[in-house]
C-alpha cells in the first residue's frame, strides 16, 4: 500500500491548522505479531507497549502499541504500511499531543465501565472493530474519547476511512 493516500490526508491536516500535526499508528501487537513473526514489535524510541506499566504488564507484547511513524524505522513503516494494506488494518492518529503523552491518553482509555459494575478492555486499538465501536458511543463519549486527537483514521485492506475528526 503506498503511503500516497495518508500523505494527501495529513498534509491536507497539516494545512488546516497552525498547530503541529504529528501522526502515530495505533496496532494490535497480536495482529502485527502474527503478520510478521513473534518479534516484530519491539520497544524503542518510536515504539511503545501501552499495556507496560499496567496491570495487564505481561501481556504487553500481544497488546496494544502506539508509534511514532516520523521517527519509525523505513522497516517498521514499511511493515506498518503493509499491514494496513491487509484485512488486520491500523488505526492512524493525528494529534499536536507529544508521544509520550498521547500513550498516558490512551492508557487511560484501555479499561471502560460496564453497566454491572464490572470492567471491560476496549478494543480500540483493533482496527478492525474501531468504526464499530465510534458509532456506539453517545457524542458525549466521542467527546471524551476522541479529545487528543484532530483525527482518528482506520486502514483496513487499503482503504482509509475517518472514524473522527474534529472539523
Amino acid at each position: 500500500m503506498p503511503l500516497s493516500k495518508l500523505e494527501s490526508y495529513l498534509t491536507q491536516r497539516r494545512v488546516q491548522t497552525s498547530l503541529p500535526v504529528r501522526l502515530y499508528a495505533l496496532v494490535d501487537g497480536l495482529l502485527y505479531g502474527d503478520a510478521f513473526g513473534a518479534t516484530a514489535l519491539e520497544r524503542c524510541s518510536a515504539a511503545i507497549a501501552l499495556f507496560d506499566d499496567t496491570p495487564d504488564a505481561s501481556l504487553a507484547d500481544a497488546g496494544p502499541w502506539l508509534i511514532d511513524f516520523d521517527s519509525a524505522s523505513m522497516a517498521m513503516r514499511h511493515g506498518l504500511l503493509k499491514l494496513a494494506a491487509g484485512a488486520s488494518g491500523v488505526s492512524w492518529l493525528t494529534t499536536a499531543y507529544r508521544f509520550q503523552s498521547l500513550a498516558r491518553e490512551l492508557r487511560e482509555r484501555l479499561d471502560v465501565r460496564m453497566p454491572n459494575g464490572g470492567t471491560a478492555l476496549l478494543r480500540f486499538y483493533d482496527a478492525r472493530v474501531m468504526g464499530d465501536i465510534a458509532r456506539v458511543l453517545s457524542s458525549s463519549q466521542r467527546a471524551a474519547f476522541f479529545v487528543p486527537t484532530f483525527d482518528w483514521l482506520v486502514q483496513v485492506d487499503g482503504e482509509l476511512i475517518r472514524v473522527h475528526s474534529d472539523d
